[in-house]
């Protein structure tokens, strides 16, 4: 993944960026799978000290991470690394991971989504804007069960550990959720909105 500085600011000049003041962090999808044909979407991340996600895997895509500036702590299949400005490291498919963005400072990063997947492009988006309308704790889960289930099930991201046991009861939540249309009204409110 060799995008140059100046491949990014003009993806940039022209996607939209979602932001979650609560945590200081923006998002933007530079590519979407509607772009590329379903091969691959490509984020940008520009994250707050701290700022992560907890241990989890995927069984539908994987996701390549390269660290544009500042430096990212990621554990991948239970080996953890530092990646620091330049450095790279790819997710395989249900291979668990967590990473975090150091406590030194911002940290700028894309990361690669192959084969594209919509769904993941589409509740990232509505997770930042929820962030800012008070739907989620300080650290970025959603405050309702139905909202968590549809983002974790409709995404492809599964629990770990004890946690794991959790994933046929948020199935039944997200297709609960889907029937009352609390999709819906998340995606008209958060996703492509004008």
């Amino acid at each position: 993944m060799n995008w140059t500085a100046e491949q990014i600011a003009a993806m940039q000049a022209t996607h939209p960026v979602h932001r979650d003041r609560t945590q200081d962090n923006a998002l933007a999808w530079l590519r979407t799978g509607e772009e590329t044909g379903g091969e691959y979407s490509l984020l940008h991340s520009d994250s707050s000290p701290g700022f992560g996600v907890f241990p989890h895997f995927h069984t539908r895509y994987t996701e390549t991470f390269r660290v544009l500036d500042g430096a990212l702590d990621v554990r991948i299949s239970g080996t953890a690394r530092r990646l620091a400005s330049g450095d790279e490291a790819t997710v395989p498919l249900r291979a668990v991971h967590e990473w975090h963005v150091t406590e030194d400072g911002r940290a700028q990063f894309l990361v690669e989504v192959r084969p594209a997947f919509p769904p993941f492009e589409k509740w990232l988006a509505v997770l930042q804007a929820m962030a800012n309308d008070g739907l989620t704790h300080p650290d970025g889960r959603p405050r309702q069960l139905s909202h968590a289930a549809l983002i974790l099930v409709d995404s492809d991201i599964h629990l770990t550990g004890p946690a794991r046991a959790a994933m046929p009861l948020l199935h039944l939540v997200a297709a609960r959720a889907r029937r009352r249309g609390v999709d819906r009204q998340l995606e008209q409110r958060y996703w492509r909105a004008p």
